[in-house]
């Protein structure tokens, strides 16, 4: 009878551990994840203000890997926009600005803004 409580409470031992280093591998996972996430969006912010301090002209191109991993991809084209009047208001550019990565799951990430450059 002891024999049999025994391999009961091991049995249910190993099904609790077992459950426990599931929980933790899938945790490590969405950890490994989400800081892939902040790490592109990060790169997005910087590559922002790299744009933002530079004179706006049309292009599409890649931009070069900063060593994480990621790869960004910058397209900046004029904005076609009429002021009150039916005029072509000059100056105004759409900056889009893509990573993407494919370690761990993968993923993309973007970031557009409405520029006006005297």
């Amino acid at each position: 009878m002891v024999l049999i409580e025994v391999v009961t409470a091991l049995f249910i031992f190993t099904l609790v551990a077992f459950s426990l280093v599931m929980a933790l591998n899938a945790a490590m996972d969405a950890a490994s994840r989400r800081n892939e996430i902040d790490t592109a969006i990060r790169g997005l912010e910087s590559q922002l203000a790299l744009v933002h301090a530079s004179p706006l002209t049309p292009v599409d191109k890649t931009l070069p890997d900063d060593g994480s991993g990621i790869t960004y991809h910058l397209t900046v084209a004029p904005e076609l926009m009429k002021d009150q009047h039916g005029q072509n208001v000059p100056g105004l550019f759409r900056v889009t600005i893509e990573a993407q990565w494919q370690t761990g799951q993968g993923g993309t990430r973007s970031v557009s803004e409405l520029m006006y450059q005297l």
